[in-house]
């Protein structure tokens, strides 16, 4: 499942990165530690400011 989280527009050297995804729907968001290798630029970020959108691939599975 991909998921849009915001995250740091340079991506650090380590393994992991701190990111914040939103719960939609009027609920509250939450930050999450996240591999880096699991992060891809979307292609809605805008290029502009520190912060940038990526699209995270999620293996979680509810059920």
């Amino acid at each position: 499942m991909t998921i849009l989280v915001i995250g740091p527009r340079e991506l650090p050297k380590t393994d992991t990165v701190e990111v914040w995804c939103d719960a939609g729907s009027g609920g509250t968001g939450q930050r999450i530690m996240v591999s880096v290798k699991l992060l891809t630029l979307s292609g809605r970020d805008r290029g502009e400011g520190r912060a940038a959108l990526y699209e995270y691939e999620s293996y979680y599975c509810r059920e």
